[in-house]
């Protein structure tokens, strides 16, 4: 398994490759301190399991990693690890395609945990930020309740009968992207399966 930090502190960086260390499989762990050289990595690599990001850094910062990940339809999986608070850049780091948010301040344990999760191709955000993203995102989208704009574009293409791979062609994301999606979508609708999230979120009002 390949793993790439992404992080200005190089402190961070080498306690986090020292926790990463201990998870099975781990065979290579790159870094590096700056986006605009981690974007030139990753577009001419796309062999990395899962790339862990900071949003706040100097000159060009976590988002527009994930914004040039989306342009250029990368499948790389990336989690955002930061210490960052601000719940609008959060919730955008989400919509461009980020697996999950990691704050910085959570023990070893529990960010050992997160990064599994992660891993396993499910979504991971601690449930204090999902609560904020959750008012976050009905302030901003009163009628999207607490999906990601992302989220909604996939929902819109399950109601249109695509398949996950159809829809990672359509959006220009990885498959497992979409399965990641589809399982937060079902988890935000309480649904169990597509038919029956669909119909809850007709009646919600969510699609037409």
């Amino acid at each position: 398994m390949k793993l790439f930090i992404v992080d200005d502190h190089q402190l961070f960086i080498d306690g986090m490759r020292h926790l990463l260390c201990h998870l099975d499989g781990v065979s290579v762990i790159e870094e590096c301190t700056r986006a605009e050289e981690a974007i030139e990595r990753l577009e001419a690599e796309d062999s990395f399991d899962l790339v862990l990001i900071d949003l706040g850094m100097p000159g060009m910062d976590g988002l527009a990693i994930l914004q040039r990940l989306r342009e250029t339809g990368s499948g790389t999986p990336v989690v955002v690890v930061s210490a960052e608070e601000d719940i609008a850049r959060i919730g955008h780091a989400l919509e461009l395609g980020a697996l999950g948010y990691i704050p910085k301040e959570q023990s070893a344990i529990d960010m050992l945990h997160a990064v599994k999760q992660v891993l396993s191709g499910e979504l991971y955000v601690p449930e204090l930020v999902r609560e904020r993203l959750s008012l976050y995102q009905s302030r901003r989208h009163p009628e999207h309740g607490t999906l990601t704009r992302r989220q909604m574009d996939v929902l819109e293409l399950v109601a249109r009968g695509y398949s996950n791979k159809q829809i990672a062609s359509a959006l220009f994301v990885a498959e497992h992207t979409v399965k990641v999606h589809i399982a937060a979508i079902l988890k935000a609708l309480n649904a169990t399966n597509r038919t029956e999230c669909v119909h809850k979120a007709r009646s919600l009002g969510l699609l037409d």
